[in-house]
């Protein structure tokens, strides 16, 4: 399956295209969909603002573009899938890491078990 950012974000009357790629995936068992997903050009979902729980804050919640939260909710809702970032530009500031949640950077089982808002805060403390 190949799929736009453009399309990934875009609705129908009935559902939404990322809520049709899911379903593509795992059907009525989302959580055991282990193929890759490769996001390429990446760097069109750094613009993302998550909550405590991961996910990211849209409209009057937060700054993240519709693109960011739909890559962070793909990552979601597909728990066991492989995931490749692949751009150039993606990080040009340690914010913009925070669709990469794949990266094991932070969550469960590291030193920033919170979660990408703790880690982002170690690392503005050093500097």
């Amino acid at each position: 399956m190949f799929t736009t950012y453009n399309t990934l974000i875009a609705k129908n009357k009935k559902t939404s295209r990322l809520e049709q790629l899911i379903e593509w995936c795992g059907g009525d068992k989302p959580e055991e969909f282990d193929g890759l997903i490769m996001l390429d050009e990446c760097h069109k979902a750094k613009t993302v603002d998550l909550d405590e729980k991961g996910d990211a804050k849209v409209g009057k919640q937060g700054s993240s573009t519709q693109t960011a939260a739909a890559v962070v909710e793909l990552q979601k809702r597909l728990p066991r899938a492989r995931v490749v970032y692949c751009s150039a530009t993606s990080v040009t500031e340690p914010k913009n890491l925070g669709f990469m949640g794949r990266l094991g950077m932070w969550g469960a089982g590291t030193e920033f078990p919170s979660g990408f808002n703790q880690f982002l805060q170690h690392i503005h403390r050093l500097g």
